[in-house]
């Protein structure tokens, strides 16, 4: 048995042009040079579910019509559990969206900063750490 693996999406700013930041909450623009086709391409390998805080209803709508690609969506996030009780999602080739976090082996994010550690963590926020950093 194959164990598929997770990868979660932003949709502002990953997906969605997000050129107007929110505006008054409706979708106003365009997908993002290469979404579709790297989307499409993440799908056949990997469980995919994207995160926002818009209306989950209103994205999965979005995706479904505007991509030209024969996208299916849920917002169900699945009762399906593990450990003390926290949903994931491992379903390939039907995309969640949802505004919840769920587990994943990887993030794509337009506004993250990949921590390593704090110093570090700080000095890309352009934060100048109090403390020095503590080796191990």
């Amino acid at each position: 048995m194959t164990h598929v693996q997770t990868v979660a999406v932003d949709f502002d700013g990953v997906l969605h042009s997000y050129e107007k930041g929110w505006h008054d909450g409706t979708i106003y623009g365009d997908w993002n040079p290469g979404a579709v086709a790297a989307l499409s391409q993440l799908m056949q390998q990997h469980a995919v579910f994207i995160h926002t805080t818009r209306s989950a209803r209103q994205v999965a709508r979005w995706i479904e019509q505007s991509s030209g690609y024969a996208f299916e969506c849920t917002t169900r996030v699945p009762r399906t559990w593990y450990g003390r009780r926290k949903p994931f999602w491992n379903t390939q080739g039907l995309l969640l969206v949802t505004d919840r976090k769920l587990p994943a082996i990887a993030y794509i994010d337009d506004r993250a900063v990949r921590f390593e550690d704090w110093w570090q963590s700080l000095r890309a926020l352009d934060i100048e750490p109090l403390q020095r950093q503590e080796t191990p």
